[in-house]
């Protein structure tokens, strides 16, 4: 299970990417210029929008948004399965992501696309909380997802993508350190003195 996320302003753009079924995305278009759009698309949920629409959705939460600081406003989330899913587990995958990522009862929109055969989600939440008039926070928000993503690949019963059971935290950094720099390199050139015997 892939899960990718990222804050974004825009909406107009997004939802018209998220409902059209054959024109690429123009976020990915620099890197797959030939893409082909999807063979089916349904807009599954709109939940704590005013508008019935996603365009007009994602209009509410950019109006609401210019009371704040915030330039944006949407949280998108896209989740691919290695494996078919049915709606129910959808659903689960959603409100155990939403309450990971701090999102509960924010504004969501859910959108089911079909391509090539496989088919994948979109969740878009407003990250503006309207009692506080604050976007909320998305701090580690791709740790998080990771971490959700593997407690769903069991939960599924799917099979644990490699790099997805790989996580060596902060192990994957030690080899960098370990590596001399080159300044560490310039200075023992200099001096004839070894790191180690620094």
């Amino acid at each position: 299970m892939i899960l990718q996320g990222n804050i974004r302003a825009n909406g107009a753009e997004l939802a018209k990417h998220l409902l059209n079924d054959r024109q690429p995305d123009p976020y990915q278009e620099s890197f797959r210029p030939f893409r082909v759009g999807n063979e089916r698309v349904e807009l599954a949920e709109l939940r704590g929008f005013v508008a019935t629409d996603l365009a007009g959705a994602f209009g509410e939460v950019e109006a609401i948004a210019t009371g704040t600081r915030c330039t944006k406003p949407l949280y998108s989330l896209s989740i691919n399965p290695s494996q078919p899913m049915n709606r129910d587990q959808y659903a689960r995958a959603v409100d155990r992501i939403e309450e990971k990522l701090g999102l509960t009862d924010q504004a969501r929109a859910v959108v089911f696309h079909v391509k090539n055969g496989r088919e994948h989600c979109h969740v878009v939440w407003s990250r503006i909380d309207h009692e506080q008039m604050k976007a909320r926070h998305m701090e580690f928000d791709h740790q998080k997802l990771r971490e959700v993503a593997r407690e769903l690949v069991r939960e599924f019963g799917h099979d644990m993508p490699k790099h997805l059971g790989e996580d060596r935290g902060t192990d994957r950094f030690k080899e960098g350190f370990q590596q001399a720099t080159l300044a560490s390199l310039s200075q023992e050139a200099r001096s004839g003195i070894s790191p180690e015997e620094r």
